[in-house]
């Protein structure tokens, strides 16, 4: 009997082991209706259920009823001017996960998202795979960003990437090595440099090296930044 429920134990600790993950209750919000279809795509992309898209004068409303696991923002606006001056948002973009797409990036942009709590910022031309991994890594508590040329301050640069899939529009200098992409999985573990030493047999020189590598090539700042943008790429799960 006691075998019967040990067996019985271990069964479900297993089905729960394999069971997926729900997927992210989304909230989709436009600045005009007219931009509604950009989220065709993903309706029925796998990992996301997407709500009925909202606009910036119902979005607290539609937030504080739906109860969204992240919101996704589509402005072709100048951001935040479409929005007015609504503390009520700052607290929403607080408690709930936000992606903003935008027509045009800038740092000017990107600050003022920043100043409402909205960390991750990305081009509206992004693939269904790329935005789908950008909202899964914000609720994980990423800042996803893309990586944009140097250009002088204050100027508007489109951070259109190469779609992924397609390898041969990618310089060489953005490939990662096998090696290099094993030590990022596991410096998006929270492994430390000594960590990822032993786990892989290196030294932990050879480590450092590689994590410079890596940072260098995907054009991080951090190894935050790098595990951000190697979850975009669909290098890291989460």
């Amino acid at each position: 009997m006691a075998d019967h429920r040990k067996h019985e134990t271990q069964g479900r600790a297993q089905a729960e082991v394999v069971r997926p993950l729900d997927p992210l209750l989304v909230l989709p919000c436009v600045d005009s209706m007219l931009h509604s279809s950009y989220f065709e795509g993903l309706r029925g992309a796998r990992g996301v259920d997407l709500l009925h898209v909202a606009l910036p004068s119902t979005l607290l409303f539609r937030a504080q009823s739906d109860s969204p696991d992240a919101i996704v923002i589509v402005t072709e606006e100048s951001f935040p001017a479409a929005w007015g001056n609504n503390s009520s948002l700052d607290e929403v973009f607080s408690d709930t996960p936000t992606v903003l797409l935008a027509g045009t990036l800038s740092a000017a942009i990107t600050r003022s998202a920043s100043r409402l709590r909205i960390r991750s910022v990305l081009p509206l031309v992004i693939t269904t795979h790329q935005l789908v991994a950008a909202i899964a890594a914000t609720v994980a508590g990423f800042a996803v960003t893309l990586p944009r040329p140097s250009s002088p301050a204050g100027d508007e640069i489109n951070g259109i990437r190469p779609k992924l899939g397609n390898p041969a529009q990618l310089s060489p200098a953005e490939h990662l090595t096998a090696r290099e992409v094993e030590v990022l999985r596991l410096v998006a573990l929270g492994r430390g440099n000594k960590e990822v030493a032993a786990q892989l047999n290196l030294s932990e020189h050879t480590v450092k090296f590689h994590v410079s590598s890596v940072l260098a090539k995907l054009g991080a700042r951090s190894r935050t930044e790098a595990v951000a943008i190697g979850i975009l790429r669909g290098l890291v799960a989460i």
